[in-house]
């Protein structure tokens, strides 16, 4: 009988010993990241409904570069607004295959500013507009709601 006990703790611990703990422990489903599905993205978080989309356009250069150009209409009617604008151009498999460089935007008060951007090689099959930093011209923080990403598809 003991020895049926002993055997039953000995085990008990040999399987809360063998657990996975720390990295190796599942986190759930990994969802595809919102450049994926999405083709323009605000990487702020308090930056909501500060910049409108008023219309994105996209089409193949005879070169076969896929270009791509897209107004957004700075909501602050008194406050200009600063942003850096960055195009990702991918393939059929959401490979970054072209990029171009953060470019520093200025976004008039209440007025709407075009942006743009074109591959350098013709195998892009779609886009996405990044925006980050977003900031008043005087170099402070937008107040805006907190946690809250605003996202164009």
């Amino acid at each position: 009988m003991l020895k049926i006990i002993v055997s039953g703790i000995v085990t008990l611990l040999m399987l809360t010993g063998c657990q996975p703990t720390g990295p190796a422990v599942p986190l759930g489903v990994v969802e595809s990241p919102i450049q994926h599905t999405n083709r323009i993205v605000i990487l702020n978080r308090n930056v909501r409904n500060t910049l409108f989309l008023v219309n994105a356009v996209h089409q193949r250069l005879p070169g076969g570069q896929l270009f791509v150009r897209a107004n957004f209409q700075n909501r602050f009617h008194q406050d200009d607004v600063w942003a850096d604008v960055k195009f990702e151009f991918q393939d059929q498999h959401n490979m970054v295959i072209d990029e171009t460089e953060w470019l520093p935007t200025l976004f008039p008060a209440g007025e709407v500013t075009m942006v743009q951007g074109s591959s350098i090689s013709g195998s892009a099959n779609k886009h996405v507009l990044l925006l980050k930093n977003l900031r008043t011209a005087t170099g402070g923080r937008i107040r805006g709601p907190g946690a809250a990403i605003y996202v164009v598809k």
